[in-house]
């Protein structure tokens, strides 16, 4: 008879596991034990990844489903609370990520984690009430597979998400029970086309429509009938880019520069975002219907969701833009001219808009050091390379600079910092045959505990480069007797390779031996130092007439319409 151990193993490859991120530890040893047995008899089995820090493991397999897809699995050796695990499972929740996290518990662990010494463990655990969909408590009943079945079932349905299941080390070595079936999601109804019909009718009534995408390119597919909606409607497109929603040379995108064009919307469509308050561009215009189109459109665990959307229709984009776009060219017979001469106009404003990209990154002023760099890095990285970005809001040059194909660009809105080193080695993981490039601010890269992701890359055959854009922060004059930290010593400290640059003309070498670097099995860090405070202002919306209305007009959206 198999242990519970050895089930798991087998339910794991049978759910599509293709690794396993594991933060070994003597509550994970009998998972570990069947996993090596499962490799020497021969039998289907997820690869283990040993990480040493629990924040890696859930970055990873965050990082992981983003560019293989598929559902993950993360294994941590006691629960730790609201320390740095619960972070990183906020981002990966946020960012609706399939992933089952094991915890392995003890009855010594919970004394010291329930807040209430000597009560009983909760049958869903702290950890996770307020962050994943789902959890369950093993520790003294339920079986082993067919909550495991339960927990990727969950984790998988739309909106997917992450589900914890707490499972002490003696369960594992318990006999499994009764074999277990797959339980495949459910899946999401056919859009609501009554829905689908009022926001056409207010997308092709509107003078100024305008499209907010966030995950759309998470379906490749979709890249295109989000260009075909943009094109018909003659609609900018702001770009949140957590994927490559729409190409960065589309000549409608805005990228993340279009703030005139936000400011005189009148009909806003928001694709699969988390906020319509695009933190460079500021709140909704007030005068604009807001119209939503995503698999979560109440944002249950977004407590600041409180915008005004006048139509949310619950559907995944991928099959619900089709059927938008043959209802508005119903709507569109006889204004085909009025949205040519729109489209022609919003071209031009666009054009002029990358011409100013290009002028950034081809001029040597210092705030620019960041589009030149990037620019020249677009230009000097293969076409294959995968880039997974973690910069803060201010630093936009990734959005201005980058043009990757679809499903080579990742990013998260992520709430803890230190998520892309992690991502990084996922994504290097689920396509070894890809370079892997990180790109972060040095606030990102310490947060990401360099040592302990580049142990795991090393160890795991997952070298990846990471190009920080360093403002500084860590070379700051401190006020305490402190040492100083710098981001090419953290990294040559982590056991990777470092080159510290000040100008965009030696990008080209450095990535150049920093590859050859990552394809001889080491990590490998460009240390871009830029002038500090590089990071553009944030925007503050002004108090002036636009749209014909003043701020704080009384004029409602209907009579707009």
């Amino acid at each position: 008879m198999r242990t519970a151990a050895e089930e798991l193993v087998a339910i794991l490859s049978d759910e599509g596991v293709s690794h396993l991120f594991v933060n070994p530890g003597m509550y994970t040893a009998p998972l570990r034990q069947a996993l090596g047995e499962a490799g020497a008899k021969g039998v289907p089995h997820p690869e283990a990844v040993l990480c040493v820090h629990e924040h890696i493991a859930v970055c990873a397999a965050h990082g992981h489903h983003l560019a293989g897809g598929g559902p993950q699995a993360v294994m941590v050796h006691v629960e730790s609370g609201e320390l740095s695990l619960s972070g990183a499972v906020k981002n990966a929740q946020r960012d609706r990520i399939p992933m089952a996290l094991f915890v392995g518990d003890s009855a010594e662990c919970r004394t010291l984690l329930t807040p209430l010494a000597g009560l009983r463990h909760p049958s869903s655990p702290t950890l996770i009430n307020s962050i994943g969909k789902w959890g369950a408590d093993l520790s003294e009943e339920g079986d082993v597979g067919t909550l495991t079945r339960r927990a990727f079932q969950i984790a998988r349905t739309p909106p997917a998400g992450l589900t914890h299941l707490a499972l002490p080390v003696d369960r594992l070595r318990q006999p499994a029970g009764f074999a277990s079936r797959r339980l495949p999601p459910p899946r999401l109804p056919a859009p609501d086309i009554a829905a689908l019909e009022d926001v056409a009718e207010l997308l092709a009534s509107a003078e100024w429509p305008l499209i907010i995408a966030g995950r759309v390119g998470r379906n490749i597919e979709s890249v295109h009938h989000l260009a075909r909606l943009a094109e018909t409607l003659g609609a900018p497109v702001i770009d949140v880019r957590n994927h490559v929603n729409l190409p960065r040379s589309h000549p409608l995108n805005a990228g993340l520069d279009g703030r005139e064009l936000f400011d005189r919307a009148d009909a806003v469509l928001l694709l699969d975002v988390e906020t319509p308050c695009v933190p460079v561009l500021g709140p909704p215009p007030a005068q604009a219907w807001l119209l939503q189109i995503d698999t979560d459109c109440l944002k249950a665990d977004v407590p600041g969701w409180t915008y005004p959307i006048e139509v949310a229709v619950t559907a995944d984009t991928q099959s619900a833009l089709p059927p938008l776009l043959a209802l508005l060219n119903n709507r569109l017979g006889g204004r085909h001219r009025r949205l040519h001469d729109r489209r022609k106009r919003v071209e031009k404003e666009l054009r002029a808009l990358r011409e100013s990209w290009r002028d950034r990154a081809a001029g040597g002023a210092p705030a620019d050091r960041s589009d030149a760099v990037l620019a020249e890095l677009q230009r000097c990285l293969p076409e294959d390379a995968v880039i997974v970005e973690e910069v803060i809001p201010g630093l936009r040059g990734p959005h201005r600079q980058l043009d990757r194909l679809p499903g080579h660009l990742f990013r998260t809105n992520a709430q803890s910092p230190g998520w892309a080193l992690g991502a990084a080695l996922g994504a290097r993981l689920a396509r070894p045959s890809q370079p892997v490039v990180a790109i972060c601010d040095e606030t990102a890269f310490v947060a990401g505990l360099p040592t302990a992701a580049f142990w795991s890359a090393h160890r795991g055959g997952a070298p990846f480069l990471t190009v920080v854009l360093d403002q500084g922060r860590l070379r700051a004059p401190r006020p305490t007797r402190e040492p100083q930290l710098d981001v090419a010593s953290v990294a040559r400290d982590s056991g990777a390779e470092a080159i510290v640059i000040d100008r965009a003309r030696a990008v080209a070498e450095a990535v150049e031996r920093l590859l050859a670097t990552t394809r001889d099995g080491d990590c490998a860090v460009l240390d871009v130092q830029l002038p500090v405070g590089a990071a553009e202002e944030p925007y503050v919306r002004p108090n002036r007439r636009r749209a014909g209305l003043t701020t704080g007009s009384t004029v409602t959206k209907r009579q707009l319409a």
